[in-house]
Formats: structure tokens, C-alpha cells, sequence
């Protein structure tokens, strides 16, 4: 019951109001125009497609049916879905992602698809150093004494502050005039950097601060699964001769698969919803270098009173992240499926 009325009606809610035209500031009126709302989203006038566009994302893109092969090769993905894996990334890196106005052309919504192409770039850059970077940790960590227990305390302690706490320690650290980097730069002699209002430096910056503040929840993670890794394998892999990246190839990793898919998958959904920090700190600049889907959204929903549109958006979205969570779970999932 409470998995429907909390999660399951509000999604299929979210699915009807995107086929209305309904705005927030009287509720009591609403128009049925069917697919109106995702036309606005997804297309334009005047759209080519080109290979140039956004290349480097899009080769980073297509570089994922390499693994995708490899694991179906070794076992672990099956043909079905090794199929789907590659159709997807095709359709999405290959084809969707090289549409764009062409010379007198523009969307229909000029700001959803940068919005959603800025998601992506967080999504790309944030999920792998974020995982990476707590398995590191929870390695290093997983032994006994004090110290470890005090060091894994500190870690996980900037995962309970808010997000308004989050961004008035970072705003300050990273004030050119006012922070402390900034004092630290002009210590050694060079002039302070403006990380969150120079466009290639401030997705990067929210990518740190993020790491900073979220990291900790994955070494917990981490740890739980490591502790659940029969101590005597890496013995008799000693014993054998085994160094330690043989011990953390052949026994971590296979040991941790489970641990790694929901971290992963948490992580995924997690950067599609980025939001709070991007709108506190940069409010989507500098000129729409970190502008987000979700910040897109509420804009339309709370400050245009779109709410149809917005429910449009969020269907979108919300299917992304599942298709995104379902390939996960096909191509990490090996004998667990």
C-alpha cells in the first residue's frame, strides 16, 4: 500500500498530466493535447544531423559496446541483451545525440535538450570517479583499528549535511576573493581561479564537491560487502603464490559484483537528479554550462506554471533512468539475473 500510494501514483500520475496542458496557478483547469507536450520537448524546425556534434561524448558513448562484447563473450550478458545494449547506444550516441538546428533551425524547447545534454556530462563524469573513488577508499579502510574507525567516521560525516550546507562551505572555499583556495593560490604567487564561473571549470567543480560530499555513502556500501568476502580465499590465494591484484581481480571483485551493481545503479539515478547544488551554486552558469534537467523542470512546473510540460519532462527522464538502471542490470548482473 504504501509502495503505491508513495511511488507507483505518482508516477502514473506524472504520466497523465504530461498528455494535459495544466497550469499551476488554477489547477481546476486543464486541456487534453495529447502528445503536444512531448513534441514541444523533442523536436524543432530546421534539424540536421551531423557527426561533428558533441563528438567526444558521443565517441565516449559508443565506446560502451566494447565491454558490453567482452562480457557477452566471457558469459555474462546474453545475446538478447547484448543486442539491446548496442541498438540503444547506437540509436542514443550515434544518432539521437548528432541531431541539431541547422542554419535557421531551432528546437521547439531551446533549453531541453542542452539541459539534458549537461545531465549526461555530470552523469559520464560523476559515476565513475564517484564509484572509483569509494572502493579505493573502502580498501583502504577495511582493516582493523582506531585510527580506521575514526577515518571512516570522517569520511561518511559530509554525507548528512543538507545541500544548502553543502554549497555554503563550497561557495566559500572556492570564493576567488573570500576562500581559502583562493588565499592558497595567491600564497604561491598565482592569481585565484573562478571555478564556478569559467564554463569548462564549473561541471568539473560540481563533480568534486559532489564526490566530497557523497562519497562516504559508497564506502559504507563498500565496506559491508568486502566484510561479507570469506577471509580464507585471500589465504589460499597467497598461499598460491597470488600478488595483490590478482587477490583483488580474481577474488574482490567477483566477491563485490552485487555490491557493485547497486552502488552503481544508485549512483546512475542519483546523478540524473542532480539538482540541488548545480541551482544553489551556479544556477545552471555560467551561461548554461551546468544547467540540468531537474532545474529545467522546476522552472517550468514553479516558475512558468507549466505543470503538463513539466510532468512531460519528468516521464522522460524517468524512463531514461530506468532504461539506463535495466542495461545495468544486464550487463553487471552476470549470474545474478
Amino acid at each position: 500500500m504504501v509502495y503505491l500510494i508513495f511511488i507507483l501514483y505518482p508516477v502514473i500520475q506524472a504520466v497523465w498530466m504530461g498528455f494535459y496542458e495544466r497550469d499551476l496557478l488554477s489547477l481546476d483547469r486543464q486541456e487534453f493535447i495529447g502528445v503536444d507536450n512531448y513534441v514541444e520537448m523533442f523536436w524543432g524546425d530546421g534539424l540536421v544531423w551531423k557527426a561533428g556534434t558533441m563528438w567526444p561524448w558521443r565517441i565516449i558513448g559508443l565506446l560502451g559496446i566494447i565491454p558490453a562484447v567482452v562480457a557477452f563473450r566471457r558469459g555474462r550478458l546474453r545475446a538478447g541483451s547484448l543486442v539491446a545494449i548496442i541498438i540503444g547506444l547506437i540509436a542514443v550516441f550515434g544518432v539521437i545525440m548528432g541531431i541539431h538546428p541547422g542554419e535557421g533551425g531551432r528546437w521547439n524547447d531551446s533549453q531541453f535538450w542542452p539541459s539534458f545534454g549537461n545531465t549526461l556530462v555530470f552523469v559520464i563524469m560523476s559515476t565513475p570517479v564517484i564509484v572509483g573513488v569509494g572502493l579505493a577508499m573502502a580498501l583502504a579502510l577495511n582493516r582493523p583499528g582506531r585510527l580506521v574507525g575514526v577515518l571512516r567516521t570522517l569520511f561518511f560525516a559530509p554525507y548528512v549535511l543538507s545541500v544548502s550546507v553543502l554549497t555554503l562551505i563550497w561557495a566559500f572555499l572556492l570564493s576567488p576573493q573570500l576562500g581559502l583556495i583562493g588565499a592558497f593560490w595567491r600564497s604561491i604567487g598565482l592569481e585565484p581561479v573562478s571555478w564556478l564561473t569559467d564554463p569548462s571549470l564549473a561541471m568539473p567543480t560540481i563533480v568534486a564537491l559532489t564526490l566530497w560530499w557523497t562519497v562516504g555513502f559508497n564506502v559504507v556500501l563498500f565496506l559491508a560487502g568486502l566484510q561479507d568476502i570469506d577471509e580464507s580465499q585471500y589465504e589460499a590465494a597467497s598461499l598460491d603464490g597470488a600478488n595483490g591484484w590478482q587477490r583483488f581481480r580474481h577474488i574482490t571483485v567477483p566477491g563485490l559484483r552485487r555490491t557493485l551493481l547497486l552502488i552503481t545503479v544508485l549512483q546512475i539515478i542519483a546523478s540524473f537528479q542532480i539538482f540541488g547544488q548545480v541551482f544553489i551554486l551556479t544556477r545552471g552558469g555560467p551561461n548554461g554550462a551546468t544547467r540540468v534537467s531537474i532545474q529545467h523542470i522546476y522552472e517550468a512546473a514553479f516558475r512558468d506554471a507549466q505543470l503538463g510540460y513539466a510532468s512531460a519532462m519528468s516521464v522522460f527522464l524517468f524512463v531514461v533512468m530506468v532504461g539506463v538502471s535495466a542495461l545495468q542490470f544486464n550487463f553487471m548482473g552476470g549470474d545474478n539475473r
